[in-house]
């Protein structure tokens, strides 16, 4: 079997917003990915997410954002489970599914910052690459230890890289959190800039106070 460039990324999407598209399109163009599958998480491990808004809902709306781009596969992994799934029995099964491919975890530097307290780590090491996406302007941020660093070059040049690499990009993110999309909303603000058009009303909508 032939042998992609397969990224997987995570995330609670409460709600999906344009910080989320334009880390998702980047990752797509800078490591030259075949695919890049998005799962949203249906209950979180690590947070609390907003009760009025489900992850049948929340799934639907990263579908719907990424409708127009082909390589973009939205899984219903974990939004169809009732149960927190942690990131390493996702790509337990992904090693499953996939035909021996190894995946490339895409991350903010936030999330990675935090990957070491992860349930099962570092089983993670044998299991995935790791690419960390920095803002541009931010400190690159430092690899946990036991990941070999690669950088952008040796990962394109690479026809298939084993697991435990790591390589962090300096990206061009809008800065937008989830947090501040819910607080808009809430206030009655206007989303445009902030989230998808295809999804922004709904959005709105359902985060809006009373």
């Amino acid at each position: 079997m032939n042998q992609k460039r397969i990224g997987l990324f995570g995330g609670s999407f409460d709600p999906p917003h344009l910080g989320h598209e334009a880390l998702a399109l980047a990752a797509l163009q800078q490591l030259a990915l075949d695919e890049l599958w998005v799962i949203p998480a249906g209950v979180p491990v690590h947070r609390q997410l907003t009760p009025s808004v489900d992850a049948e809902k929340r799934y639907a709306w990263v579908a719907e954002m990424f409708a127009s781009e082909p390589r973009i596969r939205v899984k219903s992994w974990e939004a169809a489970c009732t149960a927190p799934v942690a990131a390493v029995d996702t790509l337990r099964r992904f090693r499953e599914e996939s035909g021996g491919n190894v995946p490339v975890w895409i991350s903010g530097a936030d999330s990675y910052a935090s990957m070491s307290g992860w349930i099962g780590y570092p089983e993670h090491m044998q299991l995935c690459n790791v690419a960390v996406f920095s803002r541009a302007g931010e400190a690159a941020p430092r690899l946990h230890a036991g990941w070999k660093a690669l950088t952008l070059r040796q990962w394109l040049d690479a026809v298939q890289c084993g697991a435990g690499h790591a390589l962090v990009i300096d990206a061009e993110l809008p800065d937008i959190s989830a947090t501040q999309v819910r607080t808009a909303a809430a206030a009655g603000a206007s989303l445009n800039g902030l989230v998808n058009s295809r999804i922004c009303e709904e959005v709105g909508q359902a985060y809006r106070a009373g």
